[in-house]
């Protein structure tokens, strides 16, 4: 047996809803792994998953407040269970993620001891099971270009997405917090504030090793819950920066940079995260194209 992967500083976050298929494979999962670590599995699924994840071999914290309404009580949700961890670094897995542990406890130890950086991501494989067997289909999340300043980790990290980095509590606790006191209803502000506060809080630290495979099956994009509402980025760009200013200018304090200012900032984002978004996401699909091939 591989030796004890003992977690002392990072909570495990698992946000569950309504795919028991799912949830039983990431208890196998979990139950093949040699490792100690707080795991809190936060269900908010229309039926209780409770005898599911009572088969973790591992200690855990289930807890079911019913079905999550709309998108704020599911943020509202995630702040109550922030504040239950007791440890330093959370991860967030959704029940359909495989966790690669050993590489979350590289982020931990690495976390620990350069208090510069706010938080590490590593690579994803998206993928899908073919007759109950794992199938990888690409890679995604693996590009990011560290810079000592806030300014020059954003310009040239426009496509970076921070979910499955791991966190520094006390950063994710503050995103929460303005994130529910600002009544965001919505996947793509959320994001987008994550995003912003995780890169303008420290340093990112990359790994090239993999940290995640995340079900990737086959998924109607014109009702998953990021397009619900803004069923495009410059659709949410037009909402965001119209209704949220109260918002912007609170997450744009202090900057040593032009980015103080609410307009230079609007067409800062604009053309960083709008149009090179659009750029970047047409060579991605051109480059799983040429990588499924």
């Amino acid at each position: 047996m591989e030796s004890l992967i003992n977690f002392k500083h990072t909570t495990f976050l698992v946000l569950v809803k309504d795919k028991e298929f799912f949830s039983k494979k990431l208890v196998s999962h979990i139950n093949k792994q040699n490792i100690k670590a707080e795991i809190i599995i936060a269900d908010g699924g229309k039926k209780k998953q409770n005898k599911i994840f009572e088969k973790l071999k591992i200690k855990n914290k289930y807890y079911y407040f019913g079905e999550d309404k709309n998108i704020k009580t599911f943020f509202e949700k995630v702040l109550k269970f922030l504040n239950k961890s007791k440890k330093k670094f959370i991860f967030f897995c959704d029940q359909d993620d495989l966790i690669n542990f050993k590489t979350i406890k590289k982020k931990e130890e690495f976390l620990l001891i350069n208090k510069d950086y706010s938080a590490a991501k590593g690579i994803l494989y998206n993928f899908n099971y073919t007759n109950e067997k794992i199938n990888i289909i690409d890679k995604t999340y693996s590009n990011y270009i560290d810079f000592k300043f806030f300014i020059l980790r954003h310009i040239f990290n426009p496509n970076f997405r921070s979910y499955y980095c791991l966190h520094r509590k006390k950063n994710l606790k503050k995103i929460f917090e303005l994130i529910t006191k600002y009544n965001l209803k919505d996947f793509r502000s959320a994001e987008f504030v994550m995003d912003f506060l995780t890169i303008k809080s420290g340093r990112i630290k990359f790994f090239k090793d993999n940290s995640v495979l995340r079900w990737a099956g086959v998924k109607d994009m014109s009702i998953h819950p990021i397009n619900k509402i803004h069923p495009n980025r410059y659709t949410w760009f037009k909402y965001f920066f119209s209704k949220k200013k109260a918002l912007i200018n609170i997450i744009l304090k202090p900057n040593k940079t032009i980015l103080n200012n609410f307009y230079l900032f609007k067409i800062y984002i604009f053309i960083n995260d709008i149009l090179m978004s659009l750029l970047i996401n047409n060579y991605l699909k051109l480059k799983n194209k040429i990588y499924k091939n």
